[in-house]
């Protein structure tokens, strides 16, 4: 699976990606986009290359020692088109002091929206993200019993020309608000990438 794999802003080699891996990033990383002036997008991430009409759905499993405001892991899904990037994140985020399934997506700038996790609060949780029939893309995660909850509908999805480039896989972040210095690393299990 490695070899259909790129990495963007990565200290480390690609790993493994067919059972349990790890993501390790530095602090000040970030992916997030917050008026009127911050653009980060400096957050390792490890991709596949597909089109917005190929893509069909990503799926990971996320667990971490999440003790750092805003340390993050999940699926990052990114669109480049000619005017901006856009991008759709999800996955479990600390906020305030409590590790939370967050999703965020930025069109023009970003736009989140958090919820509890079922569970361990350090995870494992398990995020989805799926181009659906009518255009949009869901954003769900899995409860304790396996089922399906959706937790985001993005519309400007099925505004994308059909032969975009989008990234999709996993991705870690730190951005450190409070000058930490120390590394953070995700562990990533199940991750399932489909395309037609």
């Amino acid at each position: 699976m490695a070899s259909t794999f790129r990495a963007v802003h990565l200290k480390h080699a690609i790993p493994n990606l067919q059972g349990p891996f790890d993501i390790t990033c530095a602090a000040d990383t970030d992916i997030w986009d917050k008026p009127p002036a911050i653009h980060s997008f400096n957050a390792p991430i490890i991709y596949q290359t597909t089109t917005k009409d190929a893509f069909i759905s990503a799926t990971v499993t996320i667990s971490a020692d999440f003790k750092d405001r805003y340390d993050q892991g999940g699926l990052c899904l990114v669109v480049k088109t000619a005017d901006r990037t856009r991008w759709v994140k999800t996955g479990i985020e600390v906020i305030g002091s409590k590790p939370t399934l967050t999703t965020v997506t930025k069109d023009e700038w970003s736009d989140a929206s958090m919820r509890s996790l079922f569970g361990d609060p350090k995870g494992p949780a398990t995020v989805e993200i799926r181009a659906e029939d009518d255009g949009a893309l869901s954003v769900s995660t899995f409860d304790l019993d396996g089922e399906n909850i959706l937790v985001r509908e993005v519309t400007w999805w099925g505004n994308i020309p059909g032969d975009t480039e989008v990234w999709v896989g996993p991705y870690t972040a730190k951005p450190a608000p409070n000058g930490e210095k120390d590394d953070f690393t995700a562990h990533f299990d199940g991750l399932s990438i489909k395309t037609r």
